[in-house]
């Protein structure tokens, strides 16, 4: 058997050295990864280009060098520690993460694993260093670290109740404000569903809720029920569940908060109480000063009646006498009829500071609702005097009898009605009547039926005459109002009868506009002239 040459062997051995040497630097040079060889006096031998862009040097630049250039500060002494432990051989690698410094002096974090490379003897010849940047990653565990911090003071210290559970209520974790609110500590709740702190009667209330809540069909929803203290008493909560989703959107856990609000219902319904007492007994005034008009109605019909037995030739004068008499007397006794509203101001009054100090915000409320019942009692005793005297209402300018109107609507319904005015001109006293009573009957339907929030009433006054009524509420299809529809009909004949214009638009969701237009008969022969 022959052998090959010993120099053939020799050859092939180092071919494969060479290819080897080949692979091993196209790793170096190509890594991503920053890979530096130090000796062992830790002075740099030799830098791949990761390396070098890692921290802003040339290659030259960092030949020689020792990791002191490129370590921070405050983490070299660490940096120290760790290297000659690793040489005194107790381990042959280790990996830290650490601040280092590029060229230019900015700082940043990195991952570096240091590895020795041993002879055949096993005797350490110089090390690997390879560096990994992980600034971002660093960073982003530090913003996460303080956020947790900022969160976990808010949930720590708020004076609000906070719980954080599974999707099916088991609590993970509350504050000290929920165990204070409900007497529970956590390891109590751990053997108690949240249900079971609610009130019998309320424990149905947000069922629904909940199931679309933990389903992902919302994101939050609140409600408010009555809970057990721990102690037996009963206390009303304000409870809101808000989902926490994962990366991927899906839902995973629960964050509730819950707050004591049994001194706001406590307040709320002895407020509730008082308006019902006080709403009776305005009922019972409505009721009395009624049955008094009656008995006064009577009375002037009994006398009406006794006058008219009485001589004819003076039967006439005793029967205008009589009417004047007790149209002035009746139109004293109307001036009553703001009582009640007047009385329910007195009341709004006397609760007044109570509810301020119970509830600021509440008051201003009412103080606002007290404006409007006085100013409104004003305007509704104005409106009484001018219909008890006819004649008032071609002697008042016709602005400011719309906006009398205006103002006793506002104080009798509690509606917001905003009256503007443009112009002021002389017009005829039918067409003053028929303005009138078009505003009348428009704002008494809207009163009644259109359930709106805002009214805005506008008039402009010139040669031609513009009625605008505009309201949000509920509005209707024109096209399904019965023909005998008394309040639409009534309007657009009173147009008619004076020949204005009148138009009404409406749609169901949309509210109402009543427009009505009136030109001077003498403008439109001037026209025609022309």
């Amino acid at each position: 058997m022959e052998h090959p040459p010993k120099i053939s062997i020799a050859k092939q051995v180092f071919d494969e050295l060479q290819q080897s040497e080949v692979r091993f630097r196209a790793i170096f040079e190509d890594a991503a990864i920053g890979i530096g060889i130090l000796g062992l006096d830790r002075r740099l031998i030799d830098a791949n280009p990761a390396l070098c862009r890692l921290f802003g040097m040339s290659r030259e630049e960092l030949i020689g060098q020792t990791p002191a250039v490129v370590t921070h500060p405050e983490d070299f002494s660490q940096s120290s520690d760790d290297f000659q432990e690793f040489l005194s051989g107790n381990k042959d690698y280790y990996q830290a993460e650490r601040r280092y410094m590029r060229k230019g002096g900015e700082t940043f974090w990195a991952h570096v694993t240091m590895s020795f490379v041993r002879d055949a003897e096993n005797a350490p010849l110089y090390i690997i260093g390879m560096v990994l940047d992980i600034d971002d990653k660093k960073r982003t565990q530090l913003e996460l670290r303080q956020s947790e911090a900022r969160f976990r003071a808010m949930f720590d210290n708020t004076v609000i109740g906070m719980t954080l559970s599974t999707l099916d209520r088991r609590v993970l974790q509350m504050n000290e404000a929920l165990a204070r609110i409900t007497g529970y500590s956590l390891e109590d709740l751990k053997f108690l569903h949240p249900t079971d702190l609610a009130h019998p009667e309320d424990r149905h209330l947000g069922r629904n809720e909940f199931a679309e809540l933990i389903s992902g069909k919302r994101d939050e929803f609140s409600l408010e029920r009555r809970y057990f203290h721990k102690s037996g008493r009963i206390f009303w909560g304000r409870v809101t569940y808000s989902l926490v989703r994962d990366s991927d959107g899906k839902p995973c856990n629960l964050v509730g908060i819950m707050e004591d609000i049994t001194e706001q219902k406590l307040a709320n319904e002895k407020i509730a109480a008082q308006e019902a007492e006080y709403r009776l007994m305005l009922e019972q005034k409505v009721e009395e000063r009624t049955r008094e008009l009656k008995q006064i109605n009577q009375q002037l019909e009994e006398e009406i009646a006794q006058r008219q037995k009485a001589e004819q030739a003076l039967a006439d004068k005793a029967a205008q006498d009589a009417v004047l008499s007790e149209r002035t007397r009746l139109a004293r006794d109307l001036h009553d009829a703001v009582t009640q509203t007047l009385f329910s101001a007195s009341l709004i009054a006397e609760v007044l500071p109570d509810l301020w100090e119970i509830n600021p915000a509440e008051g201003e409320k009412r103080l606002e609702e007290l404006r409007q019942l006085t100013r409104g009692a004003l305007a509704e005793m104005r409106t009484l005097l001018v219909e008890l005297r006819p004649n008032s209402l071609v002697q008042i300018p016709l602005p400011d009898l719309l906006h009398q109107l205006c103002e006793a609507l506002i104080g009798r319904a509690r509606l917001p009605i905003q009256f503007i005015a443009d112009g002021q001109t002389k017009i005829p006293p039918d067409v003053q009547i028929a303005f009138y009573r078009i505003t009348q009957e428009a704002l008494n339907n809207i009163v009644k039926h259109a359930k709106a929030t805002k009214v805005v009433v506008t008039m402009q006054m010139g040669a031609t005459i513009r009625l605008l009524i505009v309201d949000d509420g509920s509005g209707f299809d024109p096209a399904a109002v019965s023909p005998d529809n008394l309040g639409l009909k009534i309007m657009c004949e009173r147009a008619e009868s004076i020949g204005a214009c009148c138009s009404i638009y409406s749609q169901p969701g949309e509210g109402t506009q009543i427009s009505v237009i009136w030109r001077c008969p003498d403008e439109d022969a001037k026209g025609k002239i022309q």
